[in-house]
């Protein structure tokens, strides 16, 4: 089933919308290049035989940029990229799905990063390290789960994939051995089995409740018969009821942890959609209601270098070119001379990750969202923290 729509808009925490500052991404964010000889590689693992190609190829721009430059920068990159190349068959033998490199032989830098998310294949060079591919990462939602019926509640809690299960609950509810005077005796023990099947439920909310109180769930999905579903959430504590719910309909006595997982996934994705739509929409309305967000690219970059970014939005993949000041770290679309400081700007192809960055710099988070929405007409937006003049 769809799951149930999210909470009020006025509930929002940008923490909880899986939009992500990537814990890698912070301490890389510190990199800088004084020659300009960065490099940044993000792949996905290569098959056999096949990294040393992939290496190749997207260190080959490089190679072809860092000869249009300085001798320190192909100095530099030239020996960045024959150690990488060296790379290839230790990676082809390692297990993680994708990996991130930042180099420069220069600057006495050189880190291996192994992703545990898939990555676009990208390659960069410049002063600052490129990390919209860490920025726009999601971050792994946290759930609970209850399945059950009138006799069985399993608990579990699922993130990055995982599942634990956290207690198997019965309740004893007798026989169906009806019988007496007037059907008493059928009327006690049908009493009796709701209110052991009710107590278990109960139960298992609160085996929900302990975890989420100590690491606080995103969202909660409840399975088991068609007729069981909303009872099971009529029993769930305030705090549980409150979470955005998703729903299922399963024998929990035949659930194998494979369809659990395979379902919760799928869930997953559709919450996380849910959520990207409904924040989309909340920008775009507050923006052109007049409130505390602004729109479109020129007056997002106006907004970062306010600091006044509360919550990044990036309508999937858009991207425009731009400029950024080797002084002061302002953004701009173009020009050679800082507006602010009069230092130099070098240029960048993708200043809307500099803008994530700056956020981030700042305290806001980011979010890359994938779902269609308004959103799409202008690339980006932030909701702020204060007006900014556009």
């Amino acid at each position: 089933m769809i799951p149930r729509a999210p909470e009020p808009v006025g509930d929002i925490h940008p923490g909880g919308w899986g939009g992500r500052s990537s814990s890698l991404a912070d301490p890389l964010a510190s990199l800088r290049s004084t020659s300009g000889s960065l490099i940044t590689l993000y792949f996905d693992r290569a098959g056999p035989g096949g990294m040393a190609a992939l290496l190749t190829d997207l260190l080959k721009p490089l190679r072809e940029e860092a000869e249009g430059q300085g001798g320190r920068v192909r100095k530099s990159v030239r020996a960045d990229a024959d150690r990488i190349r060296d790379l290839a068959d230790q990676l082809e033998g390692d297990v993680a799905p994708a990996y991130a490199i930042f180099a420069s032989d220069a600057d006495g830098v050189f880190l291996l990063e192994p992703l545990t998310h898939t990555v676009p294949n990208i390659s960069s060079l410049g002063p600052r390290p490129y990390l919209r591919p860490l920025r726009a990462a999601p971050r792994p939602l946290r759930v609970g789960v209850i399945v059950g019926d009138r006799v069985i509640s399993r608990v579990f809690v699922g993130f990055d994939g995982m599942i634990e299960e956290l207690a198997v609950l019965g309740a004893d509810i007798g026989k169906p051995n009806y019988g007496g005077f007037g059907g008493y005796e059928e009327r006690n023990v049908r009493a009796h089995a709701d209110e052991e099947t009710t107590r278990m439920w109960r139960e298992a909310g609160t085996r929900l409740l302990e975890r989420h109180l100590n690491q606080p769930l995103d969202y909660l999905v409840v399975g088991g018969h068609e007729e069981t579903i909303e009872d099971i959430g009529r029993t769930l504590h305030p705090y549980l009821a409150r979470l955005q719910r998703a729903t299922f309909a399963v024998n929990p006595q035949t659930l194998t942890p494979a369809a659990l997982r395979s379902q919760v996934a799928d869930l997953g994705t559709e919450v996380r959609r849910q959520r990207q739509a409904v924040l989309a929409e909340h920008l775009c309305d507050t923006a052109r209601g007049g409130g505390l967000a602004v729109l479109g690219l020129a007056a997002t970059l106006q907004a970062c270098n306010a600091q006044a970014v509360d919550t990044l939005v990036v309508a999937g993949s858009f991207t425009r070119p731009g400029v950024i000041c080797n002084q002061c770290g302002l953004l701009a679309r173009s020009g050679d001379g800082c507006p602010a400081c009069s230092a130099p700007t070098f240029a960048v192809e993708d200043i809307v990750a500099a803008a994530m960055d700056a956020t981030v710099a700042t305290g806001g988070t980011v979010h890359q969202i994938e779902v269609a929405s308004q959103l799409d007409v202008e690339g980006v937006g932030a909701v702020t923290r204060f007006q900014v003049p556009v």
